[in-house]
């Protein structure tokens, strides 16, 4: 039989004649242990997990005669009727404002700016093991959405929530001509579908670095 090694106070793990062998931790106190550090790395994590992470895409750098432009501002019709229209409206023209333009509404300008918001289910997330799809899911009354038919033991089985697009466009063209001057949309992922909380954040995310950046970019937009 091995001798029980126990290491002496200089640590140099020589054996203790005699010495009784270390009783093991008790599961609780290593289970206690985890719990502990599990919840330290949640609580420190708490603000990174209320962050806005959105995807930019502009084409190019805005010229620089927009920079202190007037701007007439134009919702796309969806958003024009939309319940939330003034929500919509208010997070672009701030946006706008930021950026170091002059949004106007219901007045001539030498610009003019269409906005939209929207936000569509992204099937292919939503159930990628199984795409693509014999048909559509099904949404039960309780909420749950399933997938009926393929494969046949799955039939029933119930899937996470939806994933959602969250997407804000927004386009300026010359107002006497018509031409596209300026380009740039915003695109966030999250189980939510609403528009109304993240609108303010899709609009400055777009508009971020106005006028020279463009390209494609990942803004972060931590959360309050």
């Amino acid at each position: 039989m091995k001798p029980n090694l126990q290491a002496d106070p200089a640590g140099h793990g020589e054996p203790a004649a005699g010495s009784p062998r270390a009783a093991p931790p008790r599961p609780w106190r290593r289970f206690a242990g985890l719990a502990g550090a599990a919840a330290a790395l949640l609580l420190s994590g708490c603000a990174a997990l209320s962050a806005v992470r959105v995807d930019v895409a502009t084409p190019k750098p805005a010229p620089q005669a927009l920079v202190g432009a007037r701007v007439q501002v134009q919702a796309a019709p969806s958003n024009a009727d939309s319940p939330h229209a003034a929500v919509f409206q208010a997070a672009v023209l701030e946006a706008m404002t930021r950026a170091g333009m002059v949004p106007l509404l219901g007045q001539p300008a030498p610009y003019t700016a269409r906005y939209s918001f929207r936000s569509y289910m992204d099937f292919e997330a939503s159930f990628p093991s199984a795409w693509p799809p014999p048909g559509p899911p099904v949404l039960l009354p309780n909420g749950a959405w399933i997938y009926n038919g393929y494969p046949w033991w799955w039939t029933g089985f119930s899937w996470p929530p939806p994933w959602y697009e969250r997407v804000f466009d927004l386009e300026i063209r010359d107002t006497a001509t018509g031409a596209l001057v300026y380009r740039t949309s915003a695109v966030t992922g999250s189980y939510a579908q609403q528009l109304a909380p993240v609108a303010q954040k899709l609009a400055d995310a777009a508009l971020a670095g106005f006028p020279r950046q463009s390209g494609v970019h990942r803004v972060t937009i931590p959360g309050s």
